[in-house]
């Protein structure tokens, strides 16, 4: 009897443990705070690295004090910091903004030697999506004749804004590189939430170069949309100042 019943107490106590850690939906963004409380300057850590690769394969966001720019694909958490360096970063790094999913291309294209600039690749985008009032998750395999990225921070409090941070940025220009690039579409309703439209980060296939993309021109193309029905929301741990007058997402 004793053995029935402490059986039936490590289930419940594993029923429990199950609620208080759902598995990960894997049709779902998950995001750490909003892109409007990034705009504000609130750079402290909301998530670590640890977390986020549980949540996704691929991704993208900063770093806390807005450290550079991050890159999730396989898995695995990259940084481009401001000095062109590109890392793989432990478990413990904090950051103040991500979004991650588990990537399963719902649409998919190749495109063969045809040079697109970044807004022709985004009209390309445009005709894949099958829906406006979705966000998509994108990854981009491919050959770039050219492509222009930035770096930005770190920064210590006192923090600036995002808009003042990024007219501090630094920009790294390649030629004849391959690599993926791996971001989000969102709707326009979602802009304060995240950045509106294309947000796209770029990391070469020797995981050496990377950065928020600025521009480029890509000759073929690998193309791949994720459709995401859901979204769950972090929002920071601790109070965030607002963003007292409106900005924008600078690309």
């Amino acid at each position: 009897m004793k053995k029935i019943i402490l059986m039936l107490c490590f289930i419940v106590l594993g029923s429990s443990l199950a609620l208080a850690n759902p598995a990960v939906d894997k049709e779902t963004i998950y995001q750490g705070a909003t892109i409007e409380a990034l705009l504000a300057g609130n750079y402290d850590g909301v998530a670590t690295v640890g977390k986020i690769k549980q949540q996704g394969t691929m991704g993208l966001g900063t770093f806390a004090g807005l450290d550079g720019e991050m890159i999730v694909l396989d898995g695995k958490v990259y940084k481009a910091a401001r000095d062109g360096k590109v890392t793989v970063e432990n478990d413990n790094v904090q950051t103040p903004f991500y979004a991650v999913k588990y990537f399963s291309a719902d649409i998919t294209k190749t495109i063969e030697a045809t040079e697109l600039s970044l807004d022709l690749l985004k009209k390309e985008l445009d005709q894949l999506r099958k829906r406006n009032d979705l966000p998509y998750a994108i990854i981009i395999k491919g050959t770039f004749k050219s492509i222009k990225v930035r770096s930005v921070g770190p920064y210590e409090p006192p923090y600036p804004l995002l808009s003042a941070a990024v007219s501090e940025q630094s920009v790294f220009e390649y030629a004849n590189v391959s690599g993926r690039l791996v971001g989000f579409w969102l709707p326009a309703y979602m802009g304060n939430t995240n950045a509106a439209g294309y947000h796209l980060h770029f990391l070469s296939d020797d995981a050496q170069k990377g950065g928020h993309v600025l521009n480029l021109v890509i000759t073929d193309a690998k193309i791949g949309l994720d459709e995401i029905p859901k979204m769950h929301i972090e929002f920071s741990p601790y109070p965030t100042k607002p963003l007292e007058k409106p900005d924008s997402y600078k690309s």
